[in-house]
């Protein structure tokens, strides 16, 4: 299991006290991102210092040396477990369907809605947050297919990880990092599913809230360009490569920034074309849906 903290000592306390509580014999490395006081973990949790805020992407790298098995459960230090099954559910899974490469569980919001339950494409090349601030139901209790999880509470395979390129790019500090890696899972022959476990709570958004708005989205936005420009082929960029670029930068625009394009190219093994799966993960939605999405944002 591995937790990454940036501050937030009285968040990580209650993560950490649910993971001592129903998973006492798991391995816990959390990761000290430079927090000023240092931050303080109970006996039996591997602690890892950085040294200075390295961002959840390259917290999440320095961790991921620290950690054994063939399973890394990544955790937010603001998801709260409400039991053993939640993870119980995913190892199981990925037992079950050696082709899975990365699993998500339920997550449930403080308002009592759903958290992102896996990400979907759009015809544009945005995400579709599946279930997102609705209410549970029918539509998040069979498992399926996702072109992305969720970081907050996904089960990945070590294996499946280093066929990928490695865990996160350490270039993109935060945000897209579990999207971009998810994209990498899939062209390297591997799927990622959501899984209807029981929910786990999540505070979403308690770090990036205390972050300007506008430095938040501009690092956004420009790992989102970073992601394509290295992953997307050709049929991408013929269908969607326009008006995602039109997307990307009138949403900066309008919170008045721009995305700063940049490379950092990973050493995927590249095993299959998008076409095995863009299919199986592409969501079409209403129009409506992007202007909620744009005001809820």
């Amino acid at each position: 299991m591995l937790i990454v903290s940036w501050g937030r000592q009285e968040l990580l306390d209650t993560c950490l006290a649910a993971v001592r509580r129903f998973l006492p014999e798991a391995q816990t490395v959390v990761v000290d991102n430079g927090s000023s006081p240092p931050l303080v973990v109970p006996e039996g949790v591997e602690l890892v210092r950085a040294g200075r805020n390295l961002g959840f992407a390259g917290g999440n790298n320095l961790g991921w040396g620290r950690c054994v098995g063939k399973y890394v459960l990544l955790l937010n230090n603001d998801a709260v477990l409400p039991s053993a099954g939640p993870v119980a559910e995913l190892v199981g899974f990925l037992e079950a369907h050696p082709q899975v490469g990365a699993a998500q569980a339920k997550l449930r919001l403080p308002d009592g809605t759903l958290d992102a339950c896996g990400e979907g494409l759009t015809p544009l090349g945005l995400l579709y947050h599946h279930g997102y601030r609705q209410p549970d139901g029918p539509h998040a209790a069979r498992p399926y297919p996702v072109f992305a999880t969720k970081a907050a509470c996904a089960l990945v395979r070590r294996e499946a990880v280093d066929e990928a390129g490695g865990l996160f790019r350490p270039r993109f500090f935060c945000y897209y990092e579990d999207i971009d890696l998810c994209h990498r899972l899939w062209l390297a022959g591997w799927e990622c599913w959501f899984v209807p476990t029981e929910p786990v709570a999540h505070a979403e958004g308690s770090t990036s809230r205390t972050l300007p708005a506008r430095r938040v989205w501009r690092r956004y936005l420009s790992n989102m360009l970073c992601s394509a420009f290295d992953l997307w082929g050709w049929r991408l960029w013929l269908g969607r490569g326009l008006p995602f670029l039109a997307a990307v930068f009138l949403g900066g625009l309008a919170r008045g920034t721009l995305p700063w394009p940049f490379r950092d190219p990973m050493p995927v093994r590249r095993r299959v074309a998008e076409g095995a799966f863009l299919a199986r993960v592409t969501v079409r939605p209403r129009w409506r849906y992007y202007w909620g999405l744009a005001r809820r944002r």
